[in-house]
């Protein structure tokens, strides 16, 4: 019963948080539309701001509808509390959101609002990731990471990478049989790369990170298993099994690859405007 209560009031918090917000903005000279996370299908134009009212997830599958001109604020609706945590950790996980990407709560929502409003507060420029398979440009930009891995997470990926700086190579071809390739951005760096032994990058980094992950016996490559794509550089990689799926920011958005197929991973990618916490800001200098 108790997990119950507690599920019922994080779904209470999250509402009473999105209904606080839209008080705050109908008391603002501005116009506004409400848009359920679910619906969202079509490209964000015409606006000057996006409020992502939710926890990280929801500002990432916004950025995916964003480019490089419209910046966004998150608003954690449901940020972790300590006491409640350390109530139930005999019982069941009461972590809430952890809005890493977040500027804002309920408290400070309407001040940093008017900040952003009296152009007291200005966005950070945010490396995101472009995908291309078989040159073909993949039309979302990851904000987070990518994993490409095989569909079945206990069936073995077999591909090879390198690194290209200028159309030459800058590293050798490494043939990986693995559980699969993650690659992220610097604002990725703290999520799953860092859970699978990575390292965290500072915030503004033009920089991506990459891991293969669980490698079988890499032999002489073992220095290539994980590593940075700089800026200025570009991995291609050649996928070598029947099936695969190049996951981007989590699960929800996904792309088959076959046997052949060949993937172009870069920070070439339109960079995304959003307003950060202050703790992040503060890490970049």
């Amino acid at each position: 019963m108790q997990i119950l209560n507690y599920l019922d009031s994080r779904r209470k918090v999250h509402l009473d948080t999105i209904k606080f917000c839209q008080t705050v903005l109908q008391k603002k000279p501005v116009e506004w539309k409400a848009i359920v996370r679910n619906d969202l299908s079509q490209p964000i134009n015409d606006v000057d701001l996006v409020v992502a009212i939710g926890g990280d997830g929801t500002l990432l599958q916004a950025s995916h509808f964003m480019d490089d001109t419209i910046p966004v604020l998150g608003v954690n609706s449901d940020p972790t509390r300590t006491d409640e945590v350390e109530q139930f950790s005999n019982e069941f996980d009461a972590t809430r959101s952890t809005g890493h990407l977040c500027a804002a709560t309920r408290e400070n929502f309407e001040q940093v609002l008017n900040g952003i409003l009296e152009g007291q507060n200005i966005p950070s420029v945010l490396t995101r990731i472009s995908i291309s398979v078989n040159t073909n440009q993949l039309p979302i930009y990851a904000l987070n990471d990518i994993l490409v891995a095989h569909p079945c997470p206990a069936a073995i990926s077999r591909f090879s990478f390198r690194i290209r700086k200028d159309d030459q190579p800058f590293s050798p071809l490494v043939n990986c049989r693995s559980s699969g390739l993650r690659v992220s951005t610097a604002a990725g760096s703290t999520a799953a790369m860092r859970s699978a032994g990575g390292f965290p990058m500072p915030i503004l980094s033009q920089d991506l990170q990459y891991m293969v992950r669980e490698p079988v016996l890499p032999g002489p490559f073992s220095n290539f298993m994980h590593g940075l794509i700089k800026h200025d550089q570009m991995m291609d990689t050649t996928w070598s099994c029947k099936k695969g799926v190049i996951y981007i920011d989590g699960y929800h958005v996904s792309y088959t690859i076959q046997d052949g197929d060949t993937i172009q991973i870069s920070s070439e990618a339109p960079v995304l405007k959003v307003f950060l916490p202050n703790q992040l800001l503060r890490s970049a200098l």
